[in-house]
């Protein structure tokens, strides 16, 4: 199976890893469009989190993740306007919330199924909407899913960073 056949989801493993809270209280919401914040953001671990290891990503919310200074580094070059970078800060470790902007319709709305609540229940993709580079979202799943195009997920594997798992979405069966 070639890996261009397949999507992949970006998963942060928050069991196994330190996740943020905003400082100051409330929430950054990453709805798939850019948002004005005043930067950098400090936060702390979430209080559940205490003993856990800083992973090369973590979470702030839903619909984003955080990556580790070296990972940004890497990443930035690669995502082209697919992602939204705000610097976060906590203590003395400099790290980046990802907030995915690039909405794409690429679902194939008769081969996927959609659950009860008007979300996801299976996405099948048109493989030729996919783009080729960067993170995207999808409207049809509240924008909460952070999916990979085949480019990215390639960069992420030789990367290895700590903290996620990359979850297979659905074949091209258009």
């Amino acid at each position: 199976m070639a890996h261009s056949d397949v999507i992949y989801s970006l998963e942060v493993e928050y069991d196994s890893c330190k996740t943020f809270i905003p400082k100051h209280g409330g929430s950054i919401r990453c709805k798939g469009i850019p948002i004005e914040i005043e930067q950098p953001v400090a936060i702390e671990p979430d209080e559940e989190d205490t003993g856990l290891p800083l992973c090369d990503v973590s979470m702030v919310n839903t619909g984003s993740f955080v990556v580790s200074n070296d990972l940004y580094e890497y990443l930035q070059p690669l995502v082209g306007d697919t992602v939204q970078f705000i610097d976060l800060q906590w203590e003395s470790v400099r790290l980046w919330l990802c907030n995915v902007v690039s909405v794409v319709d690429c679902l194939d709305q008769q081969k996927s199924e959609m659950n009860p609540f008007g979300g996801v229940g299976r996405a099948v993709f048109d493989m030729s909407k996919v783009p080729e580079l960067g993170f995207f979202k999808i409207k049809e799943d509240n924008y909460t899913g952070i999916y990979l195009s085949p480019a990215i997920y390639e960069a992420l594997i030789a990367y290895e960073p700590s903290g996620v798992e990359f979850e297979v979405i659905d074949l091209n069966r258009c």
